[in-house]
């Protein structure tokens, strides 16, 4: 595990796909960047001023789906600013 959290898994595509003691891919992370990207190209482009902002929309939808909107929304402002009592 890194600083972030994360653990970085290796796959040599020389021998395999998957990497058969971890069960590591790279179908999933191509599949989500394949989503992001489409989007903005349906849209005409995108402009890179905006990548960032358009990044966090994609990954905000993926989180929210399937779930009531406002619910989301609520809960989201509530973690960043909690009632005083919560303090």
């Amino acid at each position: 595990m890194n600083a972030a959290g994360f653990e970085h898994l290796r796959v040599n595509h020389t021998y395999n796909f998957v990497n058969p003691d971890t069960g590591a891919h790279t179908q999933h992370v191509e599949r989500m960047w394949g989503s992001a990207k489409w989007r903005n190209k349906r849209q005409r482009g995108t402009k890179r001023d905006f990548l960032d902002t358009y990044l966090v929309e994609f990954m905000m939808r993926q989180e929210m789906k399937g779930k009531d909107e406002f619910d989301w929304m609520l809960a989201r402002i509530v973690e960043y600013w909690p009632p005083a009592e919560q303090v």
